[in-house]
């Protein structure tokens, strides 16, 4: 995954799960078995609550990136 972004008017409402979900299960559906994605500082407690554990940070200039990741199959 790139990157998944929710309209801040959309916030805690449960859309970024929904796209999440669907993420997970088309990932599934092609036999991809681990998620990556890169998560800002802001996001990273969405995507741990989503399972997603902290791998490692890469910092650009700037910019402070956590890469994040979930197993969907073991």
């Amino acid at each position: 995954m790139r990157s998944v972004f929710v309209d801040p008017d959309w916030h805690r409402r449960g859309v970024g799960r929904l796209l999440m979900a669907k993420l997970e299960r088309v990932a599934l559906e092609i036999d991809i078995g681990l998620l990556i994605v890169p998560s800002s500082l802001t996001a990273q407690e969405f995507y741990k609550a989503l399972g997603f554990r902290l791998v490692r940070e890469h910092q650009e200039g700037e910019e402070r990136t956590l890469i994040m990741e979930r197993q969907l199959r073991t």
